[in-house]
């Protein structure tokens, strides 16, 4: 049976299960009832499949029989980049649950096959050790924890749960579409290598993350809305993707070298070694007083209209941002 890891993370908290009634999250979905993990469940429709509906009912009907409260939502047509649009949407929808409902951690059921595809996807754009590994088991967000209980479970451990156990559960045809960059990887590079090497991926996940911790980067931390990290050209663009901004190799070596704005929309500044990025903003009616504030306290110039239109606490920004 496929082992879960940072259980003591979920017990005794209120949590989210992100379900699409598709093979990894149906696994999770009963692994996490024989653990006596309490959870409800979000599910998007995004009406892409002759199933969609088929599988929002099932999943009702699933919720209905374990006592659980599933929220669902139906997602609008996206005309273009359909992967970010659909992520952006369902982390919006997660954000809502969580916030009206009080939910701590959304638990997501991403397994190793999915951390190696992102790895190799990373890997032929040309990325930093922070992107490769830019899929985490736990990630904190502004108002909610991710938490990945499978990652360093192969699909095929799944699968064969699934059917040792004889789960119902619903195949997403679309993953066999390879103009989506992540399936046709799968199929021509990961499925195939990790069939032979999936212990050695493992392992080798294992010793990358040490290796991170080592070289001492910290994470992406949060302060009213600006993301705060070491000036690393990794981190940097890290944070900007959760913006909304995918960095060009150009800009992502521009941007090091002095403060900056990306693509008109993210401002990048520096403060002896810590970045701050946030939504870049303009102010025409900045008070003269908090001008001179600024100017005494350093804030660089393209940071001031975003601090005064959120009303962040200066000296609180710093501390924060400069801590060791």
């Amino acid at each position: 049976m496929p082992k879960l890891s940072l259980l003591k993370h979920l017990r005794g908290r209120k949590n989210l299960l992100a379900f699409s009634y598709g093979s990894d999250s149906t696994a999770l979905f009963y692994l996490l009832c024989r653990e006596n993990i309490a959870f409800d469940m979000a599910l998007i429709n995004y009406k892409t499949r002759l199933n969609s509906d088929l599988e929002e009912e099932e999943a009702k009907k699933l919720a209905k029989s374990f006592n659980k409260a599933i929220f669902t939502q139906t997602a609008p047509q996206f005309v273009s980049n359909f992967e970010k649009n659909a992520r952006d949407f369902r982390y919006a929808f997660f954000e809502k649950i969580c916030l009206e409902k009080g939910y701590e951690n959304v638990i997501l059921a991403h397994q190793l096959d999915d951390k190696f595809e992102w790895f190799l996807m990373q890997l032929g754009k040309g990325a930093g050790l922070m992107e490769l590994l830019g899929m985490n088991a736990l990630e904190k967000r502004t108002h909610f924890t991710l938490i990945r209980p499978l990652l360093n479970v192969p699909k095929g451990q799944i699968l064969a749960f699934l059917k040792e156990n004889r789960l119902k559960y619903f195949n997403d045809e679309s993953n066999h579409n390879e103009t989506f960059k992540r399936n046709f990887i799968r199929k021509h590079f990961s499925e195939e290598f990790l069939k032979h090497f999936s212990k050695g991926v493992q392992k080798s996940f294992v010793f990358l993350q040490e290796d991170l911790k080592a070289l001492n980067l910290g994470e992406i931390e949060e302060f009213g809305g600006i993301l705060i990290c070491v000036k690393n050209e990794s981190l940097i663009a890290k944070a900007c993707k959760k913006l909304g901004v995918l960095m060009s190799e150009r800009q992502r070596k521009e941007c090091l070298k002095k403060d900056c704005v990306i693509s008109a929309k993210i401002g990048v500044v520096y403060v002896e070694n810590k970045a701050f990025i946030f939504t870049y903003e303009r102010c025409e009616k900045m008070p003269k007083s908090f001008k001179e504030r600024c100017r005494k306290l350093q804030i660089p110039k393209l940071l001031r209209p975003f601090c005064f239109n959120h009303q962040i606490e200066l000296e609180t920004l710093l501390s924060f941002g400069l801590k060791k």
